[in-house]
């Protein structure tokens, strides 16, 4: 299982259109499928929408470099089985901004769960010059 799962990440790694210059990119898994969202800087963060990922989550990165104070990588995992997305998980990345932390980017693998259904969502992002 580990295996495939780790194929299927390199696979995202591959497939991954190109990105803007200074981005952010997070590589999703769930079940089996790969999804990529990408982030720019951005001085609205509030206005940045979450992307539908499958049947039960939404997933947001925001990447905020101004004002300094604020600057951060934030990311959140919403569930959607109730119909409204509710936060289940949020990570929040303070400067200075690795380009890679390792096999899994600057976040580490993450392994989030919808707490009604139990569906497992996965991912990792990266900071892209």
């Amino acid at each position: 299982m580990a295996d495939r799962r780790l194929a299927l990440l390199a696979s995202l790694l591959m497939a991954a259109p190109c990105a803007q210059a200074d981005s952010v990119r997070c590589h999703i898994v769930y079940g089996g499928e790969p999804f990529t969202v990408d982030a720019t800087p951005t001085d609205a963060p509030y206005r940045v929408p979450a992307q539908k990922i499958g049947r039960y989550f939404e997933f947001k990165a925001v990447y905020v470099t101004a004002p300094a104070r604020a600057a951060a990588i934030n990311l959140y995992v919403y569930a959607i089985a109730s119909g409204e997305p509710v936060p289940i998980h949020q990570a929040k990345h303070r400067p200075p901004f690795l380009a890679s932390g390792g096999p899994h980017g600057f976040t580490g693998l993450h392994f989030v769960y919808e707490p009604s259904k139990g569906s497992e969502l996965q991912y990792w992002c990266e900071r892209l010059p």
